[in-house]
């Protein structure tokens, strides 16, 4: 197995949620993978570390939960997971990688639950600590919570503030701790997913260090044409010298644009509205010059930035009206190392479709159409705004990645 930088986890603590050594082949793994970077490598040592045969991804496709265009396409991100070790790789389609946390973690825990093969899902967080993340996605769910959370949101709370204000009223300052971190929080948003669901897949856990390789300092090399070339993969690298990356400046003007010509009703139809945020997105959408402007204007303290970005992305790409919480399909991103014989042993034990080819996804179902639809419409949309742009149809004429 080829790592571009190697590591040492030898002190790196892991706990399993039935106290039970490395002994499961399949592992699942949630990422936006945007880009691909030094901690990545982290987190697939320790899956084959701690006994995995084989990987398998959940990956956000064009656009990322921050409501943002993705730095690389989809096709070169899955590239590089498999070049680095994953048999497969599926796409989180657009719809559900521009949601929330909560809905973010259930639509790809759900996917991999979906697939029957996939006995553990392995993620990062700031603790490292399965028992006291179980404790609070239990906390966070109990219908103690929920109802003062409600009241708090129509007090004029966002939810973070609600949800910390409520947890710390019900179980004390503690546990809001546990929630400092956005590792944190995704974590235990997969824990209550894998309980929701009944799922027999397993959770495992390893402390993130504070190493400072991260995406986050990936893109802002990128951003300041800084040399990321220690941290990112040999492709990735080439990308970005290459200017095959996206253009945050023709995102600002294809977003406003799009926003614009939306009509007041259309505003009400986007996931995720509540509280008359349609209203204000739609006077913001006529007010601003600028899509930094729409952000400013249309945000309160009762309305997050990443909620106000993924809905003028969602705006922008054409999703509205409410959809499944589990994707009505698994869509072949990337094929890597042993990926074609663990295809087989899905294909028998899948529970959706799957399949690399959007036309015959779309065919499955009404709700498979119009996800396939809305992540054409995506794909599409993504490649105007890069630095090099592609045209039309890219999903319907892509060929993956294969390692064989």
């Amino acid at each position: 197995m080829r790592f571009f930088r190697f590591y040492n986890y030898s002190n790196t603590m892991v706990y399993f949620k039935d106290g039970k050594g490395p002994h499961m082949r399949v592992f699942g793994v949630v990422c936006e993978c945007n880009p691909y970077h030094s901690g990545h490598g982290k987190l697939i040592e320790n899956a084959f570390a701690l006994g995995a045969d084989k990987l398998v991804a959940v990956m956000s496709g064009d656009f990322v939960q921050r409501g943002e265009p993705a730095v690389l396409s989809k096709f070169d991100r899955a590239a590089d997971l498999v070049e680095q070790g994953f048999s497969l790789v599926f796409e989180l389609p657009v719809r559900y990688s521009l949601s929330s946390s909560e809905r973010f973690a259930a639509a790809s825990v759900g996917l991999l639950d979906a697939l029957g093969a996939v006995d553990r899902i392995i993620f990062g967080s700031e603790s490292g600590d399965l028992e006291a993340l179980t404790r609070v996605s239990r906390a966070v769910d109990d219908p103690k919570t929920r109802e003062l959370v409600r009241e708090l949101c129509g007090r004029g709370y966002s939810y973070p503030g609600a949800l910390s204000s409520a947890l710390t009223e019900l179980f004390g300052s503690e546990t809001v701790e546990s929630l400092s971190g956005p590792n944190n929080l995704l974590a235990i948003d997969y824990l209550r997913a894998l309980a929701s669901l009944g799922s027999g897949i397993e959770p495992v856990t390893y402390r993130r260090e504070a190493d400072g390789f991260s995406a986050h300092s990936v893109r802002e090399m990128m951003e300041n044409s800084a040399d990321a070339g220690g941290y990112v993969t040999e492709r990735t690298r080439r990308l970005i010298e290459d200017g095959n990356t996206v253009s945050m400046q023709k995102w600002d003007t294809v977003c406003i644009s799009l926003l614009r010509r939306l009509e007041e009703d259309r505003f009400a139809s986007l996931p995720d509205m509540s509280g008359g945020l349609e209203n204000r997105l739609f006077r913001a959408s006529r007010q601003a010059a600028t899509l930094s402007e729409f952000l400013s204007i249309a945000k309160t303290k009762s309305y997050t930035m990443s909620r106000i970005k993924r809905a003028a992305a969602c705006a922008a790409c054409g999703i509205f009206g409410e959809a499944p919480d589990v994707p009505p399909y698994a869509r072949i991103l990337a094929i890597g190392r042993g990926g074609k014989e663990l295809l087989r042993e899905i294909s028998a034990s899948s529970a959706l479709p799957v399949s690399e080819n959007l036309i015959s996804l779309s065919s499955v179902s009404p709700a498979a159409a119009r996800t396939a639809e809305e992540e054409i419409r995506a794909t599409d949309s993504y490649n105007v705004i890069r630095r090099i742009p592609l045209p039309a149809g890219e999903d319907l004429s892509r060929k993956l990645t294969v390692i064989d």
